[in-house]
């Protein structure tokens, strides 16, 4: 076999597991998103707190772990106190890495799933609004948009 049959093959194989990665990367940043733009427009319609809990998905995100891609590989951008801005409430994420912030995401619709199925009559006003901040947060910083209030103002 060639030395240039053998790099290629090399080339190749990475090539592939990175376009994996990627895709892998694409699916959970697309179903965070849909969470995101499902609890905005479920708080706006003020829709039954089971009915968004319900709605919330996972699916995508537990395939991926069946599927054993590593979320260490998907991204290591660290969140950056110029990231956060004046949100004081996410400075305990300073020094984060995308894939811990993805798994305290995924972790926080579960634990809020488990919890409203436990006991479907309390009141988990105060939990979705802080998933929603805590999603808005993470698409931001996966998406690369430093937050700042005056962004959110002009929107």
């Amino acid at each position: 076999m060639s030395i240039w049959k053998e790099l290629y093959d090399i080339f190749d194989k990475e090539r592939s597991r990175w376009q994996q990665s990627s895709a892998s990367q694409q699916a959970i940043a697309f179903e965070l998103k849909a969470n995101l733009g499902f609890l905005a427009d479920a708080l706006s319609s003020n829709l039954p707190q089971t009915a968004i809990i319900q709605g919330l998905e996972c699916t995508l995100f537990e395939a991926k772990l069946k599927e054993g891609v590593a979320l260490s590989r998907l991204n290591r951008r660290k969140v950056t106190p110029a990231f956060i801005g004046e949100f004081a409430e996410f400075a305990k994420y300073i020094g984060k890495e995308n894939d811990d912030l993805i798994e305290n995401a995924y972790s926080k619709i579960k634990s809020l799933q488990k919890l409203a199925t436990a006991q479907p009559d309390k009141d988990y006003d105060r939990k979705i609004k802080s998933l929603f901040r805590f999603l808005v947060f993470l698409v931001a910083h996966l998406e690369e948009r430093p937050l700042s209030r005056q962004a959110a103002r002009r929107t």
